[in-house]
This record gives structure tokens, sequence and C-alpha cells, in this order.
């Protein structure tokens, strides 16, 4: 593995070139230095990936798991209603990293950054005995008292959902089968084939909806937002526990991701409404927003070209409930388990 010392002068490199605005000081000393705004909050979050947990290196190359890793933190502050301004990302690496796996995964995080117009400005390297981790934190901002909670909820709120569901896990199922990704068969004529490869790339590559979320954040129509990391079931479940409602979703409305359509779910062992219910790491944002809304939000989805599509409504009565078929039955809130 490379010396410390090298890895960190291939970073400030690449981190003088794509300094953004509002960074005084970025890699290089003892802490970033980050010019504050008025009339705005911060947001901060975190998130660890770990090999054999969250990714695989014979699935992916470093690119694709630096960029996956600080896309979920980002994710995060979409679903705020924030723009992400700055990032951090410590590595912990293994003694087989090459300095080109080390290259390659840090690009795959700066090109990220670039895509959504973020600074990374910091972060530590290590060594580890196995297996390699990556620690990656993000600051975003909103306008003062803007961020959009999961407590704000209230019964009658309609739900929606931006993007479709059920891909990831999909995806997951497929690279345990054996496929991988070719991103030279977007064009195969193949039905099946390009099915599995958009679904194993939407789990590899997910796309955090930052502009999504600023543009609901700055709409201010929303009462709640999560983004699906856990499962539809469950990230929503937090959004009424934590508002102190329940929710009712029409299976027939829910957005199920073509590839699983066309494939089944898992090779048709699945219930494909299920899958988009329970499928982790989708990153797409679930929110909740007053009826009066609904041409508004009808408007951000032409203008994002981005489909946002209402799936159920927030309930007085407690707990987590879909409607199938006439019936009205529970749903299973245990969630996704981020182990691969």
């Amino acid at each position: 593995m490379p010396g410390e010392s090298e890895i960190i002068s291939m970073i400030r490199g690449r981190a003088r070139e794509e300094r953004g605005s509002g960074v005084e000081l970025g890699i290089g000393d003892d802490a970033a230095v980050l010019r504050a705004e008025a009339g705005v909050d911060f947001l901060f979050c975190s998130d660890l990936s770990i090999e054999g947990v969250h990714f695989r290196t014979e699935w992916a190359g470093p690119e694709l798991i630096g960029r996956k890793a600080l896309a979920v933190t980002i994710s995060d502050i979409a679903a705020m209603g924030g723009e992400p301004r700055y990032a951090v990302a410590s590595v912990a690496l293994t003694r087989g990293c090459s300095m080109q796996f080390i290259e390659k995964l840090l690009s795959g995080m700066f090109d990220l950054a670039s895509a959504f117009d973020f600074s990374l400005v910091g972060g530590d390297t290590s060594a580890s005995p196995g297996p390699l981790f990556i620690d990656t934190s993000a600051i975003g901002v909103c306008g003062r008292g803007r961020a959009i909670t999961r407590h704000g909820a209230r019964p009658g709120d309609l739900i929606y959902v931006t993007g479709d569901l059920g891909e990831s896990a999909l995806g997951l199922s497929l690279l345990r089968q054996g496929f991988r990704l070719d991103e030279g068969v977007s064009d195969s004529s193949d039905p099946a084939r390009k099915a599995r490869q958009a679904a194993i790339k939407r789990h590899l590559v997910p796309v955090p909806r930052v502009l999504a979320g600023r543009m609901i954040g700055l709409s201010k129509f929303a009462t709640a937002m999560i983004d699906i990391s856990d499962g539809l079931a469950t990230d929503l479940g937090h959004i009424a526990e934590d508002s102190k409602c329940g929710a009712v979703i029409q299976a027939e409305l829910l957005p199920v991701a073509p590839a699983v359509r066309h494939l089944g779910a898992a090779g048709g062992e699945t219930d494909p409404v299920l899958l988009a219910l329970e499928s982790g790491e989708e990153y797409e944002l679930a929110f909740c927003s007053p009826p009066e809304a609904v041409e508004r939000i009808r408007e951000m989805s032409q203008e994002l070209q981005l489909p946002i599509t209402r799936i159920g409504e927030m309930t007085g009565e407690p707990g987590l409930f879909i409607e199938r078929d006439g019936q009205k039955v529970i749903m299973d809130m245990s969630g996704f388990e981020h182990q691969i």
C-alpha cells in the first residue's frame, strides 16, 4: 500500500483543482475553513461503508465504490430539502490497495462532487487489516428553519415518491446470482439483458435526488420527507412514527420499476409490489404534502422531468397499511438489511 504522505499529496492536488465557493481553506491543513452564510441552517450527516457489508470489490470497480459511498450521504442532505456544499471522506485501506485503486476510489468521489457542485474539503487515511472502510460526511445548507424533517406529516396529507422502486433489490439479487455490470450493453437488442443491466446499475450507481430535494425544500409544501435507504415501508414508517400518524399505501399506485416488471422480482420468486415496498438502497425521496399542493407537485415533476407519484395518504389511525385487491393489510416494517 502507498505511504500516507503520497496519498495525501495526490488528494490535495485534486482538491485544489476543484475547490468550490465558500471554501477558504481546503484539504492540506489540520482543518478546512468554510465561509459561513447569513440566513441559513447547516445540515450535517455521515455514513459508513464497509467491504463485505455494503460493497464487494468483485462486484464494482473502485470508482463506483467511492461514488456510491459518498452518494448515499448526499442523499440525506437532499432528504432534508437541502443543498450539499461540502464533504469529508476518510478511508481505512487494506494492505492490498494499490495507488491506482486509491486514485480511482477517490476519483469516484470527486466526480460525484463535481456533478452535484459541492466540494470535498477533508478527510483522513489509515491502514486496516481488513476489511476496507469508507467513512463519508457531508454538510449542506437550507433556509433558516426550513429543514424538512420526518415529524411534520399530518392526517390527510398525501404521500409521494420520486422515480420508481424495486430495481436496487433486483440488482442486488442479480449480483448474488453472478451477473455483473457491463455498461457496453445499453443498446443491446435483448430486453432481458437490458433490464438486468439497468437493475444492477441502479444498485451500484445510485443517483441522489439532489435537485428534487432542493426544489421540494424551496417550494415549502412538503410536511415531512425521507430518502428511501431501508425500503419504502420502513422509511415511511419512520415518518408515521415521528409524526404520530398512520399511512395507507395503494398498491396499484406504486411506481414499480420497469426492469422489475419485465424480469419479475428476483426471477419471479417475489411479488414485484412487495419488492417495491421492501427494496433498500433506492435513494428516491418519499414525502408528504397537503392535497392543495397536487398541481404544484405535478408542475414540479414536469420541470424536473422526473416522475413524482402519489401512492397513498397519511391517516389518524396508527400503523402502516397497504390496500390491494379490495383488502387492507398491515405492512411489514422490518426493513432492508445492509448486508450483501
